[in-house]
């Protein structure tokens, strides 16, 4: 055998053994952190109706799972609000603490504080008025769920009427994580 031989017969195996573990090391950096593995992505939808009013809310958020049957996380809110009298109209925007937790599969019980920042108008005797003001909300909530699925019903503890967006402590609400 030639020297240029084994030469290759010895670089070989260590340029592939140095490939190889170049390949691991790419692929531990792709797969997620326990931490990343455990966070869940999505929102949910808030609709409000009443002879006085219309409320719609979007709300994303990310949550950790830190069992089974917990979770917490963060979220961020979107709304607009129309009342009938006085052509009332409000946008809102804010951030909210969600904490979600499964007694058992199908039922899922939700504490929720949001803090929400709201841009008013509205019309008295042709004369365009704009009021600016923020509130805090305490949701306390009850759903079906149904795999990333939930809906129900939740009650704001806080709630006042003459301040509060929505026109009664009740909503319904629907969300999904993913």
């Amino acid at each position: 055998m030639k020297l240029q031989n084994y030469v290759w017969f010895i670089l070989l195996p260590l340029i592939s053994f140095n490939s190889l573990a170049q390949d691991n090391e790419i692929n531990k950096k792709k797969e997620k952190s326990e931490f990343w593995k455990r966070v869940n992505y999505g929102g949910g939808l808030g609709l409000n109706f009443s002879s006085n009013s219309t409320s719609i809310n979007i709300s994303p958020s990310a949550i950790y799972s830190v069992s089974n049957n917990f979770s917490t996380g963060i979220g961020i809110n979107f709304g607009y609000t129309k009342f009938k009298i006085d052509d009332v109209k409000q946008f809102n925007y804010g951030l909210s603490s969600i904490n979600l937790y499964n007694p058992f599969e199908e039922l899922q019980l939700s504490a929720e504080f949001e803090y929400l920042f709201i841009n008013q108008s509205y019309k008295i005797e042709d004369i365009k008025i704009r009021n600016d003001f923020n509130f805090p909300a305490l949701y306390l909530g009850a759903g079906y769920r149904v795999g990333n699925f939930t809906a129900g019903l939740r009650y704001d503890i806080l709630y006042n009427e003459e301040k509060s967006i929505s026109s009664s402590a009740w909503a319904p609400f629907a969300r999904f994580y993913f």
